[in-house]
Formats: C-alpha cells, sequence, structure tokens
C-alpha cells in the first residue's frame, strides 16, 4: 500500500511536469509563428517626415504629422494632425490639413477628416484658393483630391459653396459637384 502511494506520487508528479512543459512549448510556438493582429501596431512614429517620390525621383508629396501608428495586419496607418504638401507636374504646390487621416495600404487613397484646409499659393499661372471641408480623399497615384462633404472655397476672385469637388492636381481645373453659390469680387 506504501509503495503504491509513492507510485501514484511519483505518476503524478511526472504527468503535471509533463503538462507544464507542454503548455510552456506551446506558447513558444505561438511566439515564433507570431500571427498578425488587427488590433497590433508593428510600429508607430512621433513628430515624423515621410516623402513618396516617383520612378523618376520626383517628390510628389511630404507628409508631416504628430502621431502615426502602422496596423499589422491590414497594413492600414492612422495619421494624427497630418500636414501634406503636395507637388504636381507643372510645379503647383497645395497644402492640405487635417485632424486625421487613414491610409489603407502603402500607396493607397489617404482619407483625412476633421477641419479640413487646403490650400494652394498664388502662382503666375493661377490665383491660389483656401477650400475648408471635413472630409477629404486623396488618391497619390492618380494626384486626384475629392470629396462629397460640404465645401466653402475662398480665392482673391470670390467665394464658393458647393457640395462635393474633385480635382487633379495636374490640371487647372476645379469640379464643384452640386449646390454651388457662388459671389465674385467686381474687377476693379
Amino acid at each position: 500500500m506504501r509503495n503504491l502511494g509513492r507510485l501514484l506520487f511519483v505518476l503524478a508528479i511526472i504527468a503535471g511536469s509533463t503538462v507544464t512543459w507542454l503548455n510552456l512549448s506551446w506558447k513558444e510556438l505561438g511566439q515564433l509563428t507570431n500571427s498578425p493582429s488587427e488590433s497590433r501596431i508593428d510600429y508607430y512614429l512621433s513628430d515624423f517626415t515621410l516623402m513618396r517620390t516617383d520612378s523618376t525621383g520626383q517628390i510628389n508629396y511630404h507628409l508631416t504629422g504628430h502621431k502615426l501608428t502602422h496596423k499589422q495586419a491590414s497594413g492600414t496607418s492612422e495619421i494624427y494632425w497630418p500636414h501634406i504638401q503636395l507637388n504636381s507636374q507643372n510645379g503647383q504646390h497645395l497644402t492640405i490639413d487635417s485632424e486625421k487621416a487613414r491610409q489603407e495600404s502603402k500607396d493607397g487613397n489617404i482619407t483625412l477628416n476633421g477641419s479640413i484646409r487646403v490650400h494652394k499659393e498664388d502662382s503666375t499661372e493661377s490665383s491660389g484658393f483656401t477650400l475648408t471641408t471635413q472630409d477629404l480623399t486623396y488618391n497619390p497615384k492618380k494626384q486626384l483630391i475629392s470629396t462629397d462633404a460640404e465645401i466653402d472655397l475662398v480665392s482673391t476672385v470670390g467665394t464658393l459653396h458647393g457640395t462635393g469637388f474633385e480635382t487633379s492636381l495636374d490640371e487647372q481645373e476645379l469640379r464643384i459637384l452640386s449646390n454651388v453659390h457662388a459671389e465674385f469680387q467686381a474687377a476693379q
């Protein structure tokens, strides 16, 4: 009887040690596989500057911001207080400021929200403007900016209010989609 108790005690210790070893090995295996998680952030930037260039080395845009988080599984980046400086092929410069932005993939569209301000300086080819809205999409591949939200556009020639707009940075055209109300300054 005594020997049976000792044998059961030794077998219980061996079984407990085996279960503990298997559990620790399973956790190590899980860490080695490191399956991506939607909530896992694989990098974080603070007070950063990023540049995107085309195949010839020309800078398409500078992106600066206070904070950027990149999610591992989806490849999505969230940017807080972004400032984007865009350069078109004809040398025009445009800046976009907002409260928050989101880019779904490396070269994907940048969706901006919050209080958005788009500003273009005066140039010899065209007059500048300031556009404000609440939602905006910037397509870096096609060099397009657009929105379906209400916009206010102020320039030296007058003001425009409308719903939605789209423009190509390489064109001298800004299309307001609907509900356009304009006030123009009289020429002097």
